[in-house]
Parts: C-alpha cells; structure tokens; sequence
C-alpha cells in the first residue's frame, strides 16, 4: 500500500515538473508579439563539447523582423538552420523579456500528452480503492 502511494506522488511529481516545463515555453509563446521573420543568415557556432577530439558546431539562423517600428535582427538558438533556409519566412513569437519563440510543435504536444498520462496515473495510483 505505502508503495502504490510511493509510485503515485513519484509520477504527479514527474508529471509536474513536465507540465511546469511546458508553461514556461508556452509563456514565450503567450506574452511575445506574434511577427513575420525572414532568415538572412545561418550562423556557425563552436560548441564547448568536442567529438572525438574535434570542434563540433552547431549552425542556427539569424532572424531580421520588425518590432516595435524597428528592425531587429537576432540569432534564434532554439533551433539549428540550414543553408536551404536563407531568405525564408517564418512566423515566430517575440517579446524583449522572453526572447524567440517559434510557436507550439510537435515536441510540445508530445510532452503535454506525457504529463498528463503521468499526472492521471499518479492520481489513479494515489486514490484507487482496493
């Protein structure tokens, strides 16, 4: 009994700590102006970490937009970019406290179907009766 209590409070908790994840990243999503943003550039980064004793890199776009009747140009690290993308248009979601954000995808949606399994399994561990 003390270990089907144990295991429901583990999983509300794991639950949770996914779902706090998520509202933090929808946050960025909710609260920034929603705006169209052409990449004009892909940027090469040195990571810290090296491969088999060799640099690795990491290439993320630069986005140019206007905000606020000023045009802006950053470098969004949320994603990596390829050459093929250079003068696209992408809607993304920007506000000065919260940074970039590209908007809701799949990997959120994944994780929002993971917490609540984990939540709603928590729950039906914790209050099942026998």
């Amino acid at each position: 009994m003390i270990i089907k209590r144990v295991f429901g409070i583990a999983l509300i908790l794991i639950g949770g700590f996914l779902a706090y994840g998520l509202v933090a990243a929808f946050s960025r999503m909710l609260h920034g102006e929603k705006t169209i943003a052409t990449i004009v550039n892909i940027e090469k980064v040195t990571d810290k970490y090296k491969k088999f004793d060799k640099p690795s890199y990491s290439y993320y776009p630069i986005l140019r937009f206007i905000y606020k009747n000023k045009t802006m140009q950053l470098m969004d690290r949320s994603r990596s970019g390829t050459k093929k993308e250079v003068n696209s248009k992408i809607e993304i979601y920007y506000s000065e406290k919260d940074g970039i954000s590209r908007g809701f995808t799949a990997f959120e949606l994944i994780l929002s179907i993971i917490s609540l399994a984990f939540i709603s399994a928590g729950l039906v561990a914790l209050f099942k009766s026998k």
